[in-house]
């Protein structure tokens, strides 16, 4: 998965959706979102606490589909760092 989204856009959606992550749980695994692609042009960032779900689409540039999953928190953070930058992201196999 690959795709660039423009750094207000990612920050507005990680607003949303970080709220409802929980930062310590016994599953690590809800500490984290899902982003996902959705076409040729915009993502799904999905956050969950088991008993709440929060999905919000954002416009991005798609370059190749898929789907990844990253801690909420600190993506969050790193977003509030820049200023007004397209954001890159790039999955590679680990």
């Amino acid at each position: 998965m690959e795709f660039v989204i423009k750094q207000s856009a990612l920050k507005e959606v990680l607003g949303f959706v970080q709220g409802v992550v929980e930062r310590k749980s016994t599953i690590p695994v809800l500490s984290n979102i899902l982003i996902e692609s959705l076409g040729e042009n915009s993502i799904r960032i999905v956050g969950t606490d088991l008993d709440v779900t929060i999905r919000c689409d954002a416009e991005a540039d798609i370059k190749s589909a898929g789907a990844m999953c990253i801690q909420a928190r600190k993506l969050f953070d790193l977003s509030r760092l820049l200023n007004g930058e397209d954001v890159k992201f790039k999955k590679e196999d680990n």
